[in-house]
């Protein structure tokens, strides 16, 4: 599952987190089962993104976050 993460202060339009999660989505085809995405998880893809360089105010293209190693899809 992707999820994207955007400041909510400022008046000027910043550059947008983009995190692909390790988790399915939960209306996914193939019936795998899901987990929530949590505040928790969240928080730490913040987190991450910022230690990475990804800075909020800043305009420009969107920030990637691949957060989905080792996920594998079973049904």
């Amino acid at each position: 599952m992707t999820y994207a993460v955007e400041a909510a202060s400022g008046s000027q339009p910043g550059t947008t987190l983009i995190v692909t999660s390790g988790q399915a989505h939960p209306s996914n085809w193939v019936g795998v089962e899901t987990e929530p995405i949590r505040p928790a998880h969240v928080a730490a893809s913040i987190r991450e993104a910022r230690d990475q360089g990804w800075d909020p105010t800043r305009v420009g293209s969107p920030f990637q976050l691949d957060r989905s190693a080792g996920f594998i899809a079973q049904a």
